[in-house]
């Protein structure tokens, strides 16, 4: 057979005999000797394009989750779920058991992949532009909730248990927690005779807090010389807010006041960002990250504060591996876990007017409370949350 250029002749010798191809785009006579050993002399064909060895990918976690393609969005969602596996306990009215530990646990998950994140994303911003974003993704959706809760979910409740309604007290829950800090729990004659009487939305307390990191963060990396090398400053940071969680259970004692869950957040929140920080030297491997969720299973159960500070890295790596290792993309597109987290709480408390906490018992009355979240969570991002965030260029 003739060797045939793409879209051409055979290619011919001298004399216009037809010369044979050989390896490395060369050419030989007819009787020219084509043994082994005589090909073996020629040069190695050029390599395709497709057939070049790609360069080895550094298995850093900052490789996988600079990008989108990332479970993180879905791991967050389960830890919402853990929230209201945790919150249904109380607010159920059941009988204390480990899960009840599981919404504290999903909070600081929370607060360690927000440190993460958000310190990208303030690396990547201006302060401005960074402080609008965290406008829109924060305060819409709560706003809200806490109309849906007054004007939707109070009155359900009403109608079911025959309590009184008060429409001024409803819209007085909306006004005096719109700023993300809320100081009134209740809507007046509701909620007493339930097992957690008198609050509608105790999920809410955490927001405050992640509000108040998200500015703190802003400011910080605003700093040039933080800015240029960030991570041994976030490393003091967080020795810093270490030194302050064992300062608040010793000699100054501030377990009572809200400096002290701050300190708590603070510290997973700071977690995060320090390996952002050091995203491209931290390995990501299995050996590192099943340990550190084993060491954040165990740590549940050490005497606070040294279980905040000790299981902070561990918590954070582990569930930064896992957003990065796991193939699921739940999530990825429509982030629900937020609506998840503000719509759970007042869901359930429905659900415990309505008799379905002693109906169905404990993990009938977990899954009843998925099974109401859900949808409203669905309808708080297509409705209020990813249409806010289509306003995000605005600010530059």
């Amino acid at each position: 057979m003739r060797w045939r250029p793409k879209g051409g002749r055979p290619r011919t010798g001298v004399g216009g005999v037809v010369a044979r191809h050989v390896p490395g785009g060369q050419e030989l006579s007819p009787n020219a000797p084509t043994s082994p050993d005589t090909l073996a002399r020629w040069p190695a064909p050029p390599v395709a394009p497709s057939d070049v060895p790609r360069p080895a990918v550094p298995r850093v976690l900052g490789w996988r989750l600079d990008a989108h393609a990332n479970a993180l969005n879905f791991l967050r969602l389960l830890l919402a779920a853990a929230v209201i596996l945790g919150h249904s306990v109380p607010v159920g009215g059941f009988p204390e058991s480990a899960w009840q530990s599981a919404s504290g646990t999903a909070v600081n998950g929370f607060f360690a992949i927000s440190g993460y994140l958000i310190a990208g994303s303030r690396m990547r911003l201006s302060l401005r532009a960074f402080l609008w974003r965290r406008v829109l993704r924060l305060y819409p959706a709560f706003w809200v909730s806490l109309a849906v809760t007054a004007a939707v979910t109070a009155p359900l409740s009403s109608l079911v248990s025959g309590e009184t309604y008060v429409p001024t007290s409803a819209l007085a829950y909306v006004v005096a927690n719109a700023t993300l800090y809320v100081t009134q729990w209740d809507i007046q004659h509701l909620l007493t005779g339930v097992p957690f009487p008198g609050v509608w939305n105790g999920s809410l307390w955490t927001l405050w807090y992640e509000a108040a990191v998200y500015v703190l963060t802003g400011l910080a990396l605003t700093v040039p010389r933080v800015r240029r090398r960030p991570l041994p400053w976030l490393l003091l940071l967080f020795a810093l807010v270490a030194l302050l969680q064992i300062v608040s259970e010793g000699p100054v004692d501030l377990t009572t006041t809200k400096a002290y869950q701050g300190f708590r957040l603070a510290g997973f929140f700071l977690a995060g960002m320090v390996l952002w920080a050091a995203r491209t030297r931290v390995p990501l491997r299995w050996w590192l990250g099943v340990p550190a969720l084993v060491i954040t299973h165990f740590a549940q159960s050490w005497p606070v504060p040294w279980g905040w500070f000790a299981a902070a890295f561990p918590r954070a790596y582990g569930l930064l591996w896992l957003g990065a290792v796991l193939p699921v993309r739940i999530g990825a597109r429509n982030d629900i876990s937020y609506g998840t987290y503000i719509y759970a709480f007042p869901a359930q408390q429905l659900l415990v007017a309505l008799g379905l906490n002693t109906a169905l018992g404990y993990w009938g009355y977990c899954a009843a409370s998925l099974a109401l979240t859900l949808p409203l969570a669905w309808v708080s991002w297509k409705v209020v949350e990813q249409p806010a965030l289509r306003w995000k260029s605005l600010v530059r």
